[in-house]
């Protein structure tokens, strides 16, 4: 299990998201702590780097970007969109 982080530049991503969109979120950051490397690499000719994307929501509204931190087990997200 990875420990899922925010800092200060994404947590009011998060809290900005809009009601329709926490289900989603939540199910998204449950998958960031069990299988973060299912996330899309960030640079398509960085495949195996641990900057990632992952997409979220009904109709894919939602982006987030992160880092793996293997060695320590934790998921920092970058940037929290949702596009509505």
């Amino acid at each position: 299990m990875y420990r899922v982080t925010t800092d200060e530049q994404s947590q009011p991503q998060v809290d900005a998201l809009p009601a329709a969109a926490l289900a989603a979120f939540a199910e998204a950051r449950t998958m960031l702590e069990v299988a973060p490397w299912n996330g899309a690499p960030y640079h398509r000719g960085s495949p195996d780097s641990p900057m990632r994307a992952l997409t979220f929501g009904p109709r894919s509204e939602g982006d987030i970007v992160y880092l793996v931190l293997e060695d320590q087990r934790r998921v920092d997200i970058l940037v929290v969109l949702w596009l509505d």
